[in-house]
């Protein structure tokens, strides 16, 4: 079980025309720094899109760019086991303690809405 220790909704990025909230995820006795991507879902929560291990260093990447390869996709690492097959139960148990988390849920929420009025805006701006 990945014991989520800290959980902070960091910013909203677009991937494959998707607003995702980014969260940052510290889990027990594992030295990087996880990064949950969460996009809205149809039953009104969110969908956990993947997981990214992050292996920059802050001294390094103190301005926390996410533009080169220091994050690698963990998500079937952490959710499936040697056959391939995905535990869903155990990604679904991660999914809600980092939405649980302090504010979590309330900051994507807060986030992405703020980031769809931001979108529509351009959109009304690219129109006129």
């Amino acid at each position: 079980m990945n014991n989520v220790v800290q959980a902070e909704c960091k910013r909203v990025l677009e991937r494959n025309d998707t607003l995702c909230a980014d969260v940052e995820v510290i889990i027990e006795g594992k030295e990087h720094h996880l990064i949950a991507l969460f996009a809205e879902s149809k039953d009104n929560d969110y969908d956990m899109i993947m997981v990214l291990r992050k292996d920059a260093s802050r001294e390094i990447d103190w301005y926390d760019n996410d533009l080169h390869a220091a994050y690698e996709d963990v998500t079937e690492e952490l959710f499936q086991d040697q056959h391939g097959e995905t535990h869903w139960g155990e990604r679904e148990k991660f999914k809600e303690q980092v939405l649980s988390f302090g504010s979590v849920r309330a900051d994507i929420k807060s986030k992405l809405d703020q980031a769809k009025l931001e979108k529509q805006k351009e959109l009304a701006r690219s129109t006129v």
